[in-house]
């Protein structure tokens, strides 16, 4: 019994002993100055700055803020500002059907915003007769979630709308703050 219970013991006691040997292995090199070097992936911010980078001016390069964004979302691939971003890209190459792809997507990500709503609910209400049925339902979802919370974003989207049927589909969309 004597001879189990010093088995047992000098293997805890080894046990231990490779524990912290190993603990100290690894944890040695991390302390010497310039001992080691961190491998940096790929900042999905970097990405994002350098796409709204490209997109700000009179003449966005609308390549670059495509590449950018689409790294962007490699990296981040529910990242709503980025798909709504690509929306806007598509949007300004007039290719309808992906501006209308990614523009689903980025409700996807996030069907509410919050960041995004004041933008989304302009871009998409700007573009109404060109929404499917499916994303019109988005967008007013949102809307009324907008509507209830944030009641001044909303009148702000509306002041800023150039297109009368997607200042109608607001106005109806939410009544309450439009009497």
């Amino acid at each position: 019994m004597l001879r189990n219970t010093r088995l047992r013991l000098a293997l805890a006691a080894a046990l231990g002993g490779v524990t912290v040997l190993a603990g100290l292995c690894l944890a040695l090199p991390l302390s010497w100055p310039g001992g080691w070097r961190l491998d940096q992936p790929r900042l999905a911010t970097v990405s994002e700055a350098r796409a709204l980078a490209a997109a700000d001016g009179a003449a966005p390069d609308l390549q670059a803020v495509e590449r950018a964004t689409r790294a962007t979302l490699a990296e981040r691939p529910l990242d709503a500002a980025a798909w709504a971003r690509l929306a806007w890209v598509a949007d300004q190459q007039g290719k309808s059907a992906d501006m209308l792809d990614a523009l689903d997507r980025s409700y996807v990500a996030a069907p509410h915003g919050p960041e995004i709503t004041a933008w989304r609910l302009r871009f998409a209400l700007d573009r109404w007769g060109r929404l499917s049925p499916d994303l019109r339902r988005q967008v007013l979802a949102e809307l009324r979630v907008a509507a209830r919370t944030r009641p001044a974003l909303v009148r702000a989207v509306h002041a800023s709308l150039s297109d009368p049927t997607g200042r109608m589909a607001l106005t109806l969309g939410a009544p309450d703050l439009f009497e």
